[in-house]
């Protein structure tokens, strides 16, 4: 798997219980510097991995970066999120939203030395 430019990185996350590293293509923005992740399917397997443990790598074609994943629970801030998620994919974003319209979720991310 490898990163796309700037819209699509990858994120390897960790399992709950196994700890083995898991790939997934994900789509990324940058908020006040920072690196924001997000699903609208709070439900999925990298999203319950980044929930329990925060620990991540993440691959935006510059090199895997060590990551700290901070849930965003706060819903200004989500929808702070989603607004640069629809500006960044502004066509894929409306049409996943209209067969999708289920609640989106958020991690902000902080570099680490190592998360493994």
């Amino acid at each position: 798997m490898k990163p796309r430019g700037d819209s699509v990185a990858i994120l390897t996350h960790f399992g709950r219980k196994s700890g083995k590293p898991f790939q997934v293509q994900i789509w990324w923005v940058e908020i006040d510097g920072g690196v924001w992740l997000g699903s609208l399917d709070p439900g999925r397997g990298w999203v319950r991995n980044l929930k329990a443990s925060g620990r991540a790598v993440l691959d935006r074609g510059r090199g895997d970066e060590p990551i700290r994943c901070e849930w965003v629970a706060d819903k200004a801030e989500l929808e702070r999120f989603r607004q640069q998620i629809r500006r960044k994919y502004p066509i894929l974003s409306r049409l996943l939203a209209l067969f999708f319209p289920r609640e989106s979720c958020a991690f902000r991310a902080h570099p680490t030395p190592d998360s493994r």
